[in-house]
């Protein structure tokens, strides 16, 4: 599919994926990162956060964040609409997966993993910053995103959103954007995604971590269309559907790095 790096803003919530009751957010942080020889004044993605609707419509609210002393996820288990119901848990790596309704997480080799059953599978790997026995990556962490469509999201009615959730478009064009490919010893990063996603990078800015609403929100929607691809500025490949590769294997129809363009 399509590339594009993405810096986002310091402590800012962005949206990967919207979709008809689940929504995937990020935090990005801005960071100094030592790339080889290279100097670089990047971000990366330090804290992930899913919010679910299960059928009985109680929410859960999912966090996994780079800062605590070890992996760790917090799932808030919130009653249905008008309950003052509330339910907290700490999951550890190695813990027994947590089961609420169709929402299955489990967190093993740092790795957190929310599956919605026959619609998606969110993951955040807790990893070492790269190069991490320089000395200004040592002891850092940062996360890597995987979104799976478990169905043919490309035919949903509900089309997903998001920075990386848009790509399921139901076409067979792959659209890249703006990277960052400054080589310098000193660099700092600055694409915001351009001409690869709908809109602009600020449209995917979200007011707090669970926040389900922005301009592209799909969460809580009945009817949604696809992008419109045709207003997309970047450029254009052919690929191989994005939903048909998906039911085979983990795919992303758009992927967007945020790692202060590594």
């Amino acid at each position: 599919g399509g590339r594009a790096d993405f810096r986002g803003a310091h402590g800012g919530i962005f949206s990967l994926l919207s979709a008809k009751d689940v929504a995937f957010n990020v935090k990005t942080l801005s960071a100094d990162l030592q790339w080889g020889k290279r100097h670089v004044h990047g971000t990366y993605m330090s804290a992930a956060y899913w919010v679910v609707r299960t059928p009985s419509s109680r929410l859960l609210h999912v966090e996994y964040d780079t800062e605590t002393k070890e992996a760790m996820a917090v799932v808030r288990e919130i009653g249905e609409i008008g309950s003052s119901s509330h339910k907290e848990v700490h999951m550890l790596g190695g813990d027994v997966p947590y089961e609420v309704e169709n929402v299955a997480l489990s967190l093993a080799e740092r790795v957190l993993t929310v599956t919605v059953a026959a619609t998606w599978q969110l993951s955040a790997a807790m990893v070492a910053f790269p190069f991490g026995k320089l000395p200004e990556n040592k002891h850092k962490h940062l996360l890597d995103i995987e979104i799976k469509a478990l169905y043919d999201a490309d035919a949903d009615v509900v089309a997903p959103h998001g920075l990386l959730g848009q790509g399921y478009d139901g076409d067979s064009v792959g659209v890249s954007g703006k990277r960052d490919l400054d080589r310098s010893s000193i660099s700092t990063t600055r694409a915001q995604a351009e001409g690869a996603i709908e809109g602009m990078w600020f449209d995917y800015k979200l007011e707090s971590p669970f926040s389900t609403s922005f301009k592209f929100s799909r969460f809580d929607a009945t009817y949604a269309p696809h992008r419109n691809v045709s207003l997309l500025t970047g450029s254009r490949h052919a690929f191989m559907s994005a939903c048909r590769e998906a039911l085979q294997e983990a795919y992303l129809p758009l992927k967007i790095e945020i790692r202060g363009s590594l």
